[in-house]
């Protein structure tokens, strides 16, 4: 990817999310029967979040994450790190939802299944 691209895809996360729609979606993950979303948006301080909802069916025990990835601006030279932010394991049915700190911008995401 290059940087120009890097910042077009900036630019568009943060008009979507000023104007409430959501930023991106995340190709689904999940079993035979169902399939868990990932969707990226900002919260209302402007950091990056992902949620990650499932539907259909899934077998008794089975657990979703939502996963993101963020470029963080640290230190006094402001250098840049890499980190990957992993929600707990949530029950299908419900909602799975992590974040990226002040600084920070969206480089990836997705939802991660297990007993699916």
């Amino acid at each position: 990817m290059k940087f120009s691209s890097v910042l077009v895809a900036v630019a568009a996360v943060s008009a979507l999310a000023a104007s409430g729609a959501p930023a991106a979606s995340a190709a689904p993950a999940g079993g035979p029967g169902g399939s868990c979303k990932a969707t990226a948006d900002m919260d209302r301080l402007g950091r990056p979040d992902v949620t990650s909802r499932c539907s259909g069916r899934f077998p008794s025990g089975a657990a979703h994450r939502a996963v993101i990835v963020c470029d963080t601006v640290q230190g006094a030279r402001e250098h840049v790190v890499r980190r990957t932010y992993r929600s707990k394991w949530t029950p299908t049915g419900s909602h799975a939802k992590v974040g990226c700190g002040f600084k920070s911008f969206l480089v990836g995401f997705s939802a991660e299944v297990k007993g699916a």
